[in-house]
């Protein structure tokens, strides 16, 4: 589709699951992708937190509330015979799992960014 991936340089070190983090981040980006015509899609970290950004079509604010919705495929899925209404909904579950928080903001026409902020290093340890 010619579009571009920006991966900024990154410092961050998160304690996680490498396979279940590898498939949620997989997810995320492959919707990305999927709804992204032109431009693309850029990976940061800032503010402790990890961002998916793209400068695809966008979430209608009526549809951004049910996303995570097993099965719900909002506006844009409707339009595209790929979109199935299970990989975000599989997202959220992983994320939960993991204590992953999602959040995602989106403008119509001007795209979508996902925020993945991971839980403190300790949530984990064994005490």
């Amino acid at each position: 589709q010619k579009l571009s991936v920006q991966v900024e340089p990154m410092e961050a070190m998160v304690f996680s699951d490498e396979k279940w983090l590898g498939f949620l981040l997989e997810q995320l980006l492959s919707n990305a992708v999927k709804y992204t015509r032109q431009g693309g899609v850029r990976i940061f970290w800032k503010d402790g937190s990890l961002f998916l950004s793209d400068t695809g079509i966008g979430i209608r604010p009526e549809d951004l509330p049910r996303i995570f919705e097993k099965g719900y495929t909002g506006v844009n899925g409707r339009t595209d015979s790929r979109s199935s209404g299970v990989g975000l909904y599989l997202s959220r579950r992983v994320a939960d799992v993991l204590a992953i928080r999602l959040a995602v903001s989106s403008e119509p026409g001007k795209g979508t960014t996902v925020r993945l902020t991971f839980p403190p290093d300790d949530t984990f340890a064994f005490r």
